[in-house]
């Protein structure tokens, strides 16, 4: 019984260690090299977020806050391409860019098998895209 409630313990502090990130990172003009980034416009930035969570089901548990980049929530459900999309655009408006160009996105679901399959997941959320004035 002890070892069964250690197990637990020690899978519910490797998910605490691994779950809810999320960061925002943006490239400035001058790492550019002197490259046109866009066909019309000036380019102000690059900009990349993400944001990863662990789900019960559907279910948020632990996620990265996609309204402050680098925090951990509970029970928000940021780990989608439209919260991350909203975190890269609202940064490229801070850059006092007029649009956010060439947005990409990636998400990905990971079924974990421990302790029963198909109970828990870890989603993750990539967007990137070009500030412009």
């Amino acid at each position: 019984m002890k070892k069964r409630i250690a197990l637990l313990f020690g899978m519910a502090g490797a998910v605490m260690l691994f779950a809810g990130c999320s960061s925002l990172q943006s490239a400035g003009a001058q790492s550019f090299n002197g490259q046109q980034i866009t066909a019309s416009g000036t380019g102000v930035a690059h900009v990349s977020g993400y944001a990863s969570g662990f789900y019960l089901l559907s279910i948020p548990l632990i996620v990265g806050s996609t309204e402050k980049p680098d925090t951990i929530a509970f029970g928000e459900d940021s780990c989608n391409v439209t919260a991350v999309t909203n975190m890269v655009t609202a940064k490229s408006k801070a850059l006092n860019a007029s649009r956010t160009v060439d947005l990409v996105s990636m998400s990905n679901s990971t079924n974990i098998p421990f302790p029963f399959p198909f109970l828990f997941y870890w989603r993750s959320v990539t967007v990137s895209g070009n500030a412009v004035r």
